[in-house]
């Protein structure tokens, strides 16, 4: 039987590191800006060489946390980040953050852009961070763009709700790169196999065709003039999409609008699945996924949600977009 193993890093005035874990919740999610990790620690735990007469522990917010989890003593890194918030109640309860910790602390100074690039938005956001990012897309155009946010953090969730983008970080070789763009990333990406009978727990899933899903854009743009520009795609009955992006010319603002269609109109599963907590699985990672009805296809991952603990260790995985599938008739 194999026997769950875990390995947590704190690194604060001095490190700590504890090999016994209460409870672990990790949620990484190409949707949001942030994944979380919430830990509760061993309710006997002792802090070598701390003692506090108010049993307050030593970690404070702001330090540097790795949370390393497996079996039999076969750890992977399954999340890195910073301690955002920490309930000292028994247990303790550290509340975590991965490197979007960082910019929600960082001054996004402000400046106005004409016909401005992603790349150049993103360069003055993050000069001086020594924070890696990685354009998921090149020659993104914004147009005109002022940054006016209070915080780096800010500031990006704009761009990702005007602009229909995706901003995360990705855990790359042990550092956090930051991902911005439309799509999912082509790099640094695992394949797994899911199976039901084998290593499907229990699965939720939806078969959808193309032609059944029904979604529409409505886009517009200022041009260099300032004269407003519009498109309207898909379906008329369809789910409405609305998208702004000035500084596009009404052929560029038509490619956009049909791109974010396609992103949405796809054949293939909708849902989600319960594995073992192996094979480890990413966000943006491809799996091979083999349903109970027969249906069969790859998928990107768009959320996992790891537990980790007194459970057991397992993965509950959202699919995202389709790759390729194969469908039972």
């Amino acid at each position: 039987m194999l026997k769950l193993s875990s390995h947590i890093i704190i690194e604060s005035d001095k490190t700590w590191e504890f090999t016994a874990v209460h409870d672990c919740v990790i949620v990484e999610d190409t949707a949001t800006l942030t994944d979380t990790c919430e830990l509760k620690l061993p309710r006997h735990i002792t802090w070598e060489g701390y003692t506090s007469q108010y049993h307050k522990p030593p970690a404070k917010r702001g330090d540097r946390i790795t949370v390393k989890l497996g079996y039999d003593g076969d750890l992977k890194v399954r999340f890195s980040g910073y301690v955002r918030r920490i309930d000292a109640k028994t247990p303790i309860t550290l509340y975590c953050e991965d490197g979007m910790f960082l910019l929600k602390q960082m001054k996004a100074e402000p400046k106005a852009f004409k016909n401005a690039t992603l790349e150049q938005i993103i360069k003055h956001l993050l000069n001086g961070s020594n924070i890696a990012f990685n354009l998921i897309d090149d020659n993104i155009k914004v147009g005109n763009w002022r940054i006016t946010k209070a915080n780096v953090s800010e500031e990006l969730q704009e761009l990702k709700e005007k602009m229909m983008l995706t901003a995360y970080f990705r855990l790359i070789n042990g550092k956090s790169v930051l991902y911005i763009g439309l799509k999912y990333p082509f790099d640094n990406r695992k394949k797994g196999k899911f199976q039901h009978g084998k290593n499907i727990i229990s699965e939720d899933f939806e078969y959808r065709d193309k032609a059944e899903i029904r979604v529409r854009v409505e886009a517009q743009s200022f041009d260099k003039k300032n004269k407003k520009i519009t498109y309207e795609y898909g379906d008329k009955d369809g789910e409405v999409i609305k998208i702004r992006i000035d500084g596009l010319t009404a052929k560029e603002l038509e490619k956009y609008a049909m791109q974010v269609i396609e992103r949405y109109k796809q054949s293939g599963f909708k849902g989600s699945f319960e594995t073992f907590g192996v094979p480890e699985m990413s966000k943006c990672d491809m799996m091979e996924i083999h349903a109970s009805d027969g249906n069969s296809g790859t998928y990107l991952i768009k959320r996992n949600e790891v537990s980790f603990g007194i459970n057991g260790y397992r993965q509950k995985i959202e699919l995202g977009d389709v790759i390729s599938t194969n469908k039972t008739e």
